[in-house]
């Protein structure tokens, strides 16, 4: 049989090139002789992400659209060139199919393989679609969603499929057990996790040091001796934070620049903040109860519209970023102790929102879309 060859782009965000990931491995466990090639740009985080994933990519360029009049020339030069690139290779090596999770480095190859016939699919992650997205999805073979609220935005689209979100294999195979005697975490522990991030958590970032500063922390470990904290502040915001919070820190509360999720979300007893498409079904996957802290400017709001879409079915609790500090932080955390029934509830219904064989549903489809063309 022919070799299959497969191009797959998404980025600007983890949450696009998460997904992603999944999909090339899944692809590469049903047909080990197939080809994976990734698009990225040299200065997104796709770029880092995919190198230490091993697999082989190409370099092109790409623009957000820009936000000002100012900047309209050097989007249209970005553009052109990435395009031209990209039809380029398309006509060298031409994919047996193109898949696109999102981010405006998708824009170059699938308008490449929209102007050449070659067949995309794209996949959607979160619950309010991006501008990408919306776009491609008018000439693409499939849209897959993650979220069924999503259809909505796809109206004049007929093959659209609600596949969920696809997640690496590691979070539904990891146990809290597991998890915890790697990590040396006591059984007793109740631990709380809390995930700031590098694209911004000011409000998140706050309200732990008002915490500890105000005493708030030390009076609530007094009452619940089994509290554990463990925060990651991203690269960002990490020296900071680590400054100003060093005195505090002891075998209870660890503050770090990155945590392995794979280890720490099915160790920890509760989930803290913001609600991208992939924090959103990582958690899921094992079963840890949420607070979701949307990202307030993110692009059209799309967090809160996921966060929202996981207290519908009451599997996580919503606190927006206007209305979140350190008095919420404790009222929360306390009331979730004291009501372990809540608990259970929240990481059952998130659980029966994970969608194990998101990936492979994907792969059923592109593979349908290759033996049709």
């Amino acid at each position: 049989m022919k070799q299959r060859v497969y191009y797959l782009v998404g980025g600007g965000t983890s949450g696009h090139v998460n997904p992603a990931l999944s999909i090339a491995e899944s692809i590469q466990d049903r047909d080990p002789n197939s080809k994976i090639v990734f698009f990225v740009t040299k200065d997104g985080v796709e770029y880092d992400m995919i190198k230490k994933a091993g697999f082989p990519y190409q370099t092109i360029k790409a623009s957000r659209l820009p936000n000002s009049a100012k900047k309209i020339f050097s989007f249209a030069k970005s553009s052109c060139s990435g395009y031209r690139n990209c039809i380029r290779i398309l006509q060298e090596t031409p994919p047996s199919a193109v898949i696109g999770t999102g981010g405006f480095v998708c824009a170059p190859l699938l308008l490449a393989a929209m102007r050449l016939k070659i067949p995309y699919l794209i996949h959607e992650q979160n619950a309010f679609p991006g501008k990408a997205n919306r776009f491609f999805a008018k000439k693409a073979k499939a849209v897959c969603l993650s979220f069924n609220s999503s259809k909505e935005h796809f109206k004049n689209v007929s093959n659209i499929h609600l596949t969920g979100n696809p997640v690496r294999k590691i979070f539904f195979e990891m146990q809290s057990e597991e998890a915890r005697k790697r990590l040396e975490i006591s059984s007793e522990k109740f631990v709380v996790l809390i995930i700031g991030g590098s694209l911004g958590a000011n409000s998140i970032n706050q309200a732990i040091l008002d915490l500890f500063k105000s005493a708030m922390w030390q009076e609530l470990k007094t009452e619940f001796p089994e509290l554990m904290l463990i925060m990651s502040t991203g690269n960002r915001n990490y020296d900071d934070l680590k400054n100003a919070l060093s005195p505090y820190e002891n075998e209870d509360f660890i503050i770090k620049s990155y945590l392995d999720t794979t280890l720490w979300l099915p160790a920890s007893d509760l989930y803290i903040g913001r609600s991208g498409a992939s924090a959103c079904f990582e958690a899921a996957a094992t079963s840890t109860p949420a607070i979701f802290i949307p990202y307030a400017i993110a692009t059209d709001n799309h967090q809160f519209f996921n966060a929202k879409s996981f207290v519908d079915r009451n599997a996580a609790t919503l606190i927006e970023e206007k209305d979140f500090d350190a008095k919420v932080l404790v009222e929360q955390i306390k009331y979730l102790i004291e009501n372990r029934q809540v608990l259970f509830s929240m990481s059952k219904q998130a659980k029966s929102l994970s969608k194990p064989d998101a990936a492979s549903k994907i792969v059923d489809i592109v593979e349908e879309i290759v033996s049709s063309t």
